[in-house]
């Protein structure tokens, strides 16, 4: 694989690590239909779980863990809220306030058309006055859910736009975009729903992925990397700090053994081109093992790789070298 053929799927790469320190490079283009357990409806009355927001309708939901993340990463760790604050809609100056506050942020959206803005952002942490400007925002009257806010954006609204912003009390704030508004609504009212995304309370991020087909354009263009990813049923993938190295261990579940052989045969294939190019430290550390119908991959990244990455600055290992 040349260079120039690696830059442009790389930077597709850059921009999942930024929300997903490097969980998604594999849970990004893989993954499938798995059913998440079914959750008892729940009285008005109790509290929801950041999780437990999320409609089923979001295939992709990252939990990024940023006060964990100021303590074991130092200064990355600014350079990384900043990129989180990018991609979670920071151009609006509450989202911003919040991150700046956050403890834990939780991002659902749709994996294939991320681009579009769809989303649901949970932020959890010292947020008891971050509030709506009261010139853009009104208080939505009588509450739609007991113990929650709301506020709906007035006048013209964008898609990748917060239409509506619910807190709960002084401990979460969750910002809506107008695609994704009833059905958080309909969570509010009826309870959490079946066969969402809940990735794992663990690690630096976690995620967890259900895939849908590629776009029709893609599959045209890219039949057999289509062919596989319809044999593969989930993704899920956690990040730890080890030592000063990042290690991502990811779990991919397919339909069949033959499936996951497919699937194991790819993500070898593109370890193997990445090591073959410009892009090669992003590649020193991979291992990648089958069974049965699971392909795990375990893939550390040294501090001199995470940090050129975060910065967009990924270059050959010498040049990384001289560059200290």
């Amino acid at each position: 694989m040349s260079s120039n053929s690696a830059s442009a799927p790389t930077e597709v790469f850059r921009r999942a690590f930024v929300l997903g320190l490097g969980a998604l490079a594999f849970t990004a283009a893989c993954g499938g239909e798995v059913p998440a357990p079914k959750t008892p409806s729940r009285g008005k009355r109790d509290l929801f779980d950041p999780a437990e927001l999320f409609p089923n309708d979001l295939d992709l939901v990252l939990r990024v863990d940023l006060g964990r993340m100021r303590a074991q990463l130092g200064p990355m760790a600014d350079a990384l809220s900043a990129r989180v604050e990018e991609e979670s809609g920071g151009e609006e100056g509450l989202v911003s306030q919040a991150i700046a506050r956050a403890k834990v942020v939780w991002i659902g959206l749709r994996a294939a058309d991320a681009e579009v803005g769809d989303r649901v952002l949970v932020v959890e942490g010292d947020v008891e006055d971050v509030r709506p400007d009261p010139k853009l925002f009104r208080l939505v009257d009588p509450p739609i859910a007991d113990d929650v806010r709301t506020w709906e954006r007035t006048g013209p609204l964008g898609r990748a736009t917060t239409a509506r912003i619910h807190t709960f009390a002084d401990r979460m704030i969750v910002f809506v975009t107008s695609v994704e508004v009833d059905s958080v609504e309909r969570v509010l009212l009826k309870g959490p729903d079946d066969r969402r995304r809940d990735p794992a309370a663990e690690g630096l991020v976690s995620a967890d992925l259900r895939a849908r087909r590629l776009p029709p354009s893609l599959e045209r263009r890219f039949p057999s990397i289509a062919s596989i990813i319809g044999g593969l049923e989930r993704a899920r993938a956690s990040a730890v700090m080890v030592g000063d190295a990042l290690r991502v261990d990811a779990e991919i579940t397919a339909g069949t053994g033959q499936a996951a052989g497919k699937a194991e045969n790819l993500l070898r294939a593109l370890r193997e081109g990445g090591q073959g190019s410009r892009y090669a430290p992003l590649f020193e550390d991979v291992r990648i093992e089958r069974v049965d119908r699971a392909v795990r991959v375990r893939w550390d990244l040294s501090s001199d790789v995470l940090r050129a990455l975060l910065e967009g600055k990924l270059a050959a290992p010498e040049r990384m070298q001289d560059e200290r």
